[in-house]
């Protein structure tokens, strides 16, 4: 049996939590998937997966239930001759597809099959959708990376663009909602891609690694320059959680960037924290996306590299962090740091309380959406408005209090 030590010492722990603390006992994947369904059935979907999954092998069968039922409900929608109600059910089956894939670690077949099936659903998705949805294969070496190219309504372009990519459990189809998406209000055009080791990618054997991200960069950029419908000069980017490091990467070694706006940060050097602290999934999950579930030394070698400082002393792009002060994946005293570090204008906010998922704390519900400060964060740079530093605290009433930036404490 290979994949992390503790894995395979402490899986009967990991099912004790799920069943008492439910699937969620990590990390909200339930609302990260099905929230941006927007429709009266996904939290009927969520209770039923919450109360049917007990244990780490529950994972897989209960969510393809709930997939295939929405799969039945879509095609009985497009059989009464109403595609919209079929595009909303198929935009979730696409989700839970998704869904099914996070603890497939080992099995390859099983992983080719929940993977096309999301994509299919998808796809049935985008052909109903109220703006053009195109899938997209961006050259990296000698394989691809998967991405949807979101268009908003009217007008044929250019468009200001974000690029955008979640965490490791976060695949492209979770970036951009089924309705009232920000991004596509906006006026942007959205690249949401998976990059080397996120979820198709990853079934297809583009690892993450070190440095595998700033490759990357040079491909999505090369690729969105040569599109009519982007502006070439209204390009901004986003990541989240472990997208937050990837995406930095990016924007330090690509100056084309008018703003890269981050969340739920993991910064910590060599990603301790996160891997031999937090719930052994995490590690699973990344030494598979790794391409070394086999391997787990050379696994830490790699890790030992993740280290945004080099890379953060000549970064040119204005940058916003955005993340919880308590947050138990990676010390938040790091975001400082790399502000710090970095000669960039820099915008920081930390929310009182705040865990890494940005739940448990007062500060969340009462102060600004942390999800609506990174929209409007970057809709100011396309804007042409200037970026300043700023390092503001969220208190636990919701009001934001202003501190000295970390430069200033030199």
């Amino acid at each position: 049996m290979s994949g992390p030590r503790r894995w395979r010492e402490q899986r009967w722990l990991v099912d004790e939590t799920i069943r008492t603390q439910t699937i969620e006992f990590d990390q909200p994947r339930l609302i990260y998937h099905l929230a941006p369904v927007a429709d009266d059935l996904s939290g009927a979907d969520m209770a039923v997966i919450r109360g049917g999954v007990k244990k780490v092998a529950d994972h897989v069968p209960v969510v393809r239930s709930v997939a295939e039922r929405r799969e039945r409900r879509a095609r009985e929608a497009e059989d009464g001759g109403h595609p919209l109600s079929a595009g909303a059910h198929w935009y979730a089956a696409a989700q839970l597809w998704a869904m099914a894939c996070w603890p497939v670690w080992e099995d390859d077949h099983l992983a080719h099959e929940l993977d096309g099936k999301k994509n299919a659903a998808y796809q049935a998705w985008a052909a109903t959708a109220r703006h053009r949805v195109e899938r997209v294969d961006v050259p990296f070496g000698d394989r691809t990376l998967p991405a949807w190219f979101h268009l908003p309504p009217g007008g044929a372009g250019p468009f200001p663009t974000v690029l955008a990519i979640g965490g490791m459990d976060a695949p492209r189809e979770v970036l951009v909602s089924r309705v009232g998406d920000p991004w596509l209000e906006r006026g942007f055009a959205v690249l949401a891609v998976d990059g080397p080791g996120q979820g198709e990618a990853a079934v297809n054997g583009v690892h993450v690694s070190d440095t595998a991200f700033v490759e990357a960069g040079d491909a999505l950029v090369a690729w969105l320059r040569a599109r009519p419908e982007v502006d070439d000069d209204r390009l901004v980017c986003t990541g989240t959680s472990f997208g937050s490091f990837w995406m930095t990467q990016i924007a330090a070694t690509q100056p084309v960037f008018k703003g890269c706006a981050v969340a739920l940060p993991v910064f910590e050097p060599g990603a301790r924290t996160i891997f031999e602290s937090a719930a052994p999934t995490f590690k699973a999950r990344h030494m598979w996306m790794a391409g070394l579930w086999d391997d787990e030394e050379a696994f830490d070698r790699m890790v030992a590299r993740y280290d945004l400082r080099p890379l953060l002393d000549g970064m040119s792009v204005p940058w916003q962090v955005v993340g919880g002060a308590a947050d138990e994946l990676s010390p938040s005293s790091w975001v400082g740091e790399m502000a710090r570090r970095c000669p960039a204008p820099s915008s920081l906010t930390s929310y009182a309380g705040g865990r890494h998922s940005m739940t448990e704390t007062p500060a969340a519900a009462l102060g600004p959406s942390w999800r609506g400060l990174t929209v409007d964060w970057l809709h100011d740079r396309v804007l042409g408005r200037p970026a300043a530093d700023e390092n503001r605290l969220v208190t636990p009433a919701g009001q934001v209090v202003d501190l000295p930036h970390p430069r200033e404490r030199r």
